[in-house]
């Protein structure tokens, strides 16, 4: 071998082996973990989309949906329903599981007679898991009323004594809402529903317990899977950032769920929420008590089975941004969480020995790959290297559903791709070596520089001056109060998905979805001089994909597709603002509420923007004449613009 050969190989060695360095320094960044996260969504809707996996059969959604709602709305204020439904439940044989805090006793002098029958008829069942609202410490301004001897008695009786195999950070609560005691007594067991999301609001991972002094009160989903498993909680073992073990009888394997160290599980989605063939209608479970025939045609479909009862109404907007669906019952992490333990089947993280192994082949792959002398096999190699990186890791998914890998493998794959081919180029194109080392760190650069910067935001709250918009369907109500369930909830998906495209596509921030309601706002959490012009064209690239929306939806559902938009400009507190259940980074202040007028002022099909708005729009943008409007909350008319599209 020659020493100008020997030479190239130990100079390429070097250059893969600082590669190789820097991918290792920079998987302990947040850049592959983001990569991973996005395959990781990306993965999980082919799935759900493309491979869809029914829920276990032996849970049956009931859901209180609009329909039920509108039937038996003075049923259900009076809790005679939901008497009626555990009754029902009881005659099946039944478990329940209740996603519903009834906070007081109706009667003024302690429970009403409905409440008495609920009481009676809880007591009355095989199993019942009642949920519980957690309150977690780092709420610092929650001001709900400490619990009393009773219902503290309650929760301690409610417990979980796990055996804990290590250091943990398993969230802690300060309080709960609780049912009124005679209730939550009646339950066998209760449970918790506190889900948080993630820093982008999208829901992918949920805690399996909450520590309340010497104990912790499991999950909803946990606690009804154990009670149907009939596993002791006691010989439950908690391994911190690997693993929760259900043991089961001598003959059954236990089961184990992948855990962090804060005892949080990925949820397990496998479906779309409007796939789902186990459910029935909460109205059609509750009239089954006084109808025979119904009664017996829903022997076969509930006789034994675990009763998941949901409120899926739009009344509640109890929805939230999952990595599948951009409108998705909440309630719904309880039933994917809950079958994924009865099916033993869940999303792993891969274990660091198979990801040593898996990078141990890539580097070999490589060097093999890097020896090559002629051009076209080196290029088609690597090409071919990270094309398998990235297939291995989606065949790892499908197979064994580990989560993906991918970032670091992919990264150091064309890193020493890239290194090694501007390390071959070096000799032949010395003029264009440094051109082609800038277009060499651009990509990564840029891309790093955006992360550490969305990691390094300040959220705390702030008064800050932001453009705010509001949306809202006209005569929505109205429209959806005699659509079906799947009907309404396939049209807002698409809505809220196309509306939110545009809105990211125009730097905005999405606060949240007020069933069909849209709040968003311009200039942070990334500071945008230009907020208030972003906002304005938004609206005006908003209500051309509606017309366009218009046209496919409204022979398919009859709707005459009309959004109103109000847009406003304004000092605003914006940041991690605390609810009684949860952290939410939200904006908050007259200017948010003069942006709320400003929509409900606005004409069907219109965007109307405040003078304020109206001022601070630099570029060529078409407003009509100045109007006035008088909007609740103010005693003089508010001076406002309608935009011109």
């Amino acid at each position: 071998m020659s020493k100008a050969l020997s030479s190239d190989i130990k100079a390429g060695l070097t250059v893969v082996s600082l590669i190789l360095l820097v991918s290792l320094a920079l998987s302990l960044t947040p850049l592959f973990s983001f990569f991973d996260g996005f395959l990781y969504d990306s993965f999980l809707k082919i799935k759900v989309r493309h491979y869809p996996e029914l829920p276990n059969p032996r849970i049956i959604s009931v859901d209180l949906n609009d329909s039920s709602e509108n039937e038996l709305r003075e049923a259900i204020d009076s809790r005679n329903a939901f008497a009626d439904l555990l009754w029902v439940f009881g005659d099946y044989a039944s478990s329940a599981v209740l996603d519903f805090v009834f906070k007081n006793p109706l009667g003024d002098d302690g429970p009403s007679p409905a409440d008495l029958e609920l009481i009676q008829a809880a007591a009355g069942m095989k199993s019942l898991v009642l949920a519980a609202i957690p309150v977690p410490e780092k709420l610092a301004n929650y001001s709900h009323g400490n619990l009393d001897r009773q219902s503290r008695e309650i929760l301690s009786g409610n417990l979980w004594h796990i055996r804990e195999m290590g250091a943990n950070s398993i969230p802690a609560a300060r309080s709960f809402i609780l049912s009124f005691p005679a209730l939550s007594g009646a339950a066998t067991q209760l449970g918790h529903i506190g889900v948080e999301h993630d820093k982008d609001g999208v829901y992918r991972k949920t805690p399996l317990f909450y520590r309340w002094e010497d104990g912790v009160i499991p999950s909803l989903a946990l606690a009804a899977a154990v009670r149907e498993l009939r596993i002791d909680p006691q010989s439950i073992e908690f391994y911190p950032g690997k693993e929760l073990i259900l043991p089961r009888g001598p003959e059954d394997p236990p089961i184990r769920i992948p855990v962090d160290r804060s005892g949080y599980v990925r949820i397990p989605y496998t479906t779309r929420w409007i796939d789902n063939l186990y459910r029935i209608s909460f109205a059609q479970a509750v009239r089954a008590r006084h109808d025979d025939e119904l009664f017996g045609r829903l022997f076969d479909e509930l006789s034994g089975s675990i009763c998941l009862v949901v409120d899926t109404s739009t009344f509640k907007q109890d929805f939230g941004v999952t990595p599948v669906e951009a409108v998705f019952p909440r309630s719904g992490i309880y039933l994917a969480v809950m079958s994924a333990i009865l099916n033993n089947s869940f999303y792993y993280d891969m274990r660091p020995a198979v990801k040593l192994l898996l990078c141990i082949l890539a580097l070999i792959a490589v060097l093999l790959v890097g020896l090559q002398k002629k051009d076209s096999l080196f290029n088609v190699g690597f090409l071919l290297l990270v094309l398998a990186a990235g297939g291995l890791c989606y065949t790892l998914w499908r197979c064994f559903s580990l989560v993906p890998f991918c970032g670091a493998l992919v990264f150091f794959i064309s890193a020493a791709w890239l290194g090694l081919f501007i390390f071959r180029q070096f000799s032949r194109y010395r003029e264009q070596l440094l051109y082609r080392n800038a277009l060499s760190r651009y990509f990564p650069k840029a891309l790093a520089e955006r992360i550490c910067a969305e990691r390094s935001i300040d959220l705390t709250p702030a008064a800050r001056e932001l453009s705010v918009l509001f949306a809202d369907i006209a005569s929505f109500t109205k429209w959806s109060s005699d659509k079906t369930p799947d009907t309404v909830h396939t049209f807002l998906s698409d809505y809220l998905e196309s509306m939110a495209a545009i809105i990211f596509e125009h730097g905005g921030t999405i606060d949240k979805f007020m069933g069909d309601g849209i709040l968003a706002f311009f200039g942070d959490p990334v500071e945008q001089e230009d907020h208030a012009e972003r906002a304005v064209r938004t609206a005006i690239a908003m209500q051309a994909k509606i017309s366009a929306l218009g046209e496919i939806w409204g022979p398919r559902v009859n709707i005459n597709l009309k959004v109103r938009i109000g847009i406003n400009t304004g000092r605003v507190i914006a940041g991690n603002l605390g609810t009684r259940t949860r952290i939410e980074y939200t904006v908050i202040g007259a200017a948010v509420n003069l942006g709320q007028r400003m929509e409900s002022s606005a004409p069907p099909g219109g965007i109307l923007v405040s003078a304020a708005t109206r001022g601070a729009v630099r570029g060529p943008l078409s407003f009509g004449g100045q109007r006035f409007v008088t909007v609740k909350g103010y005693d003089a008319p508010i001076e406002c613009f309608e935009v011109l599209f």
